[in-house]
């Protein structure tokens, strides 16, 4: 009887142990949901910002979004011809401007560092979209969007992409940087109605 009670207390201990401090890295899925809002809820720094960076962008839409505990407002348009974001925080300070891109417009030594990463990790895998995303403070953004040359910001691209292992098929999100390199990559979760095709 003893040692039937030693067992189970040691494997509760073990288990608590792996839910504490596995978890959390194994925990690093994208959850995330997005409202649309009216234009009148999202905060005036936010607004301001976005007038004095790019005018009146066409088709704009507000959001207030919630991904992975963290909440923050959302402006969508279109500018230059492409689909624009930029996330606000809830004080309405500008974190980053998001842009849609096609590979074929990556530098060449992103797109084989990626590759080379991709290739690697995954049996087979898709890119679904492709955002380059440019962050930096408030005032370095905005003299970005307007000149397209301030040298203190940062890029990064961030892409979504289908991965085959030999134990699953997963949709990821992927941060690069500038070269290439990855930064963060986790999971996003799938809805049970959607099907993974390779």
């Amino acid at each position: 009887m003893q040692d039937t009670t030693t067992w189970i207390c040691s494997w509760l201990v073990v288990t608590v142990f792996v839910a504490i401090v596995v978890a959390p890295v194994c925990g690093q899925g994208k959850i995330e949901r997005e409202f649309r809002i009216d234009p009148g809820e999202a905060p005036e720094t936010a607004k301001s910002w976005l007038r004095e960076a790019y005018g009146e962008p066409r088709k704009l839409k507000w959001y207030f979004e919630e991904t992975s505990g963290k909440s923050s407002y959302e402006a969508k348009y279109v500018f230059d011809g492409a689909a624009h974001s930029v996330e606000f925080n809830l004080s309405g300070e500008i974190e980053d401007i998001e842009i849609e891109t096609s590979w074929e417009e990556l530098p060449e030594v992103c797109r084989e560092s990626i590759s080379a990463y991709l290739h690697g990790t995954f049996k087979k895998y898709r890119i679904e979209k492709i955002q380059i995303q440019y962050t930096g403070a408030p005032r370095d953004l905005s003299n970005w969007a307007k000149k397209k040359n301030s040298w203190k910001i940062q890029t990064h691209y961030e892409i979504e992409y289908y991965g085959e292992t030999d134990s699953s098929k997963q949709l990821w999100e992927g941060l690069f940087s500038e070269t290439g390199a990855l930064i963060r990559q986790r999971e996003i979760p799938i809805p049970s109605t959607n099907h993974l095709f390779f």
